[in-house]
């Protein structure tokens, strides 16, 4: 029997996201308990307080649309984000947790690599993070020879900001089989060179990602913020341009998020271009 490694401790910050639409959900189920428990006790309370509630929720919604408004003036790529939040709330809650739980059990009679990157994947999908990092780290610790355990744990370590074991993880994936996920593992090998401050190694290895895979609005931002952190702004401004383009067709939530803000950096340049140009006559 095969001893699981335990939950790991995930900062708040991490698993905000995903404890905020879950608690809204508790909170409006256990509204109308609350009211019928009330009812039986006051039944006069919970006419006045169905007023109130209804009168607070009408000032929420309006506060809210206020927010939303000044939201898009201040930081015009929120309807991204937005749509980015929804996507990966959605994903977690449509994913059945019955074969992470089978995968759970069946790690208790047998241990392999296999085994626990199933977990691993499984939990990843479901954003239960506590049970991610374990199992990603016990897979490749058994089997260090699997890419897909390698990038998982990559992308694990980078959510969890640990920067350098996360471009190793990824180099890894890439060294192991190249291409890996059609190019995935190596973009991020160089966004995580260019974090991590090797530049030149960066934007080698994003030259290469272009050729060998083509670009994405991610791949392009990313290259941008790469160009602009070594002075190259003429050649920043022109990813930033390739990654705010119109790619018509849809965008995943995720690419379009990236688009979103490769458009605002634009805007920012050709502001501060036409400051520049003013400044100069």
């Amino acid at each position: 029997m095969a001893d699981s490694p335990g939950p790991e401790s995930i900062p708040l910050r991490t698993r905000l996201p995903a404890l905020l639409p879950l608690g809204a959900v508790w909170v409006a189920a256990l509204l109308p308990v609350a009211f019928y428990l009330l009812h039986w006790s006051d039944p006069e309370l919970v006419v006045s307080l169905a007023i109130t509630a209804k009168r607070l929720v009408w000032q929420a919604m309006l506060v809210v649309a206020a927010a939303v408004v000044v939201g898009l003036l201040l930081y015009p790529p929120l309807p991204a984000w937005l749509r980015r939040f929804i996507d990966r709330t959605r994903t977690k809650w449509s994913s059945d947790s019955a074969p992470l739980t089978r995968a759970l059990s069946e790690l208790k009679h047998f241990e392999t690599a296999q085994k626990h990157y199933e977990v691993a994947r499984l939990a990843w999908t479901r954003s239960d993070y506590r049970l991610v990092g374990g199992h990603a780290k016990r897979s490749v610790e058994l089997e260090a020879t699997m890419p897909h355990a390698q990038h998982l744990l990559g992308h694990f370590l980078l959510r969890m900001k640990s920067l350098p074991e996360a471009r190793n993880a990824f180099e890894a994936a890439e060294r192991l089989d190249q291409g890996h996920a059609f190019g995935e593992a190596l973009l991020h090998v160089a966004h995580l060179q260019h974090l991590t401050g090797d530049l030149d190694a960066a934007l080698t290895t994003f030259v290469r990602h272009e050729r060998e895979h083509g670009s994405s609005p991610r791949s392009n931002f990313w290259r941008g913020d790469a160009l602009m952190a070594k002075g190259q702004m003429e050649a920043a401004a022109a990813a930033f341009v390739a990654a705010a383009a119109d790619p018509k067709v849809r965008l995943t939530a995720e690419e379009n998020w990236f688009r979103a803000q490769a458009r605002v950096r634009c805007w920012r340049i050709r502001g501060g271009k036409a400051a520049s140009n003013e400044g100069h006559r």
